[in-house]
């Protein structure tokens, strides 16, 4: 029928919002990635990988902000080692992992994050991680958790936790 072909026209996907968002609003229309302006500069960008292998590939290198969803579970081993890493103010500034010196294993992964912002649906995985992150020696200080009845009639609570620590480039210049 006419009226849900019409709707259909009007729904947009996630490929559609994600192409628009990627817009160069200063290039007359044309993709950021045909203009000389890169893309990635102010902008959020996502990718769907496990995260340990996100933070190897320098997705967190620069951020000031890291967003961590977890499954229950909590967190890989590998993420809460690097989260649990001190603020390296020797650490070149570098959003290429290929340009960091020496090991991986003396690599601070997210060195320039101030703020973590952890979304759990496990909540005795959400209290493991969060006591290492308050004991490690990264400086992390839980600002504030929240939880979130999203399902109700359920048991399930949503918790969301926004850690901050002094870390990151502003407090070196």
């Amino acid at each position: 029928n006419k009226s849900s072909r019409k709707k259909k026209k009007s729904e947009k996907t996630l490929e559609d919002v994600i192409q628009e968002m990627m817009l160069d609003e200063g290039n007359s229309g044309r993709a950021a990635s045909e203009s000389s302006i890169d893309p990635r500069k102010g902008k959020v960008s996502y990718k769907v990988a496990s995260a340990a292998k996100a933070l190897y590939e320098g997705q967190a290198l620069g951020a000031d902000v890291l967003i961590v969803d977890p499954p229950r579970k909590g967190l890989e081993e590998d993420v809460l080692v690097q989260l649990c890493k001190p603020h390296n103010p020797n650490q070149d500034y570098t959003e290429d992992p290929v340009l960091l010196q020496g090991p991986r294993y003396k690599s601070n992964f997210v060195n320039d994050a101030h703020t973590l912002i952890y979304v759990s649906c496990g909540f005795d995985a959400f209290a493991r991680d969060c006591d290492r992150l308050l004991k490690g020696n990264a400086g992390w200080r839980l600002q504030s958790a929240t939880g979130y009845v999203l399902f109700p009639g359920s048991n399930h609570v949503e918790t969301i936790a926004i850690f901050k620590r002094r870390a990151g480039r502003q407090d070196i210049f």
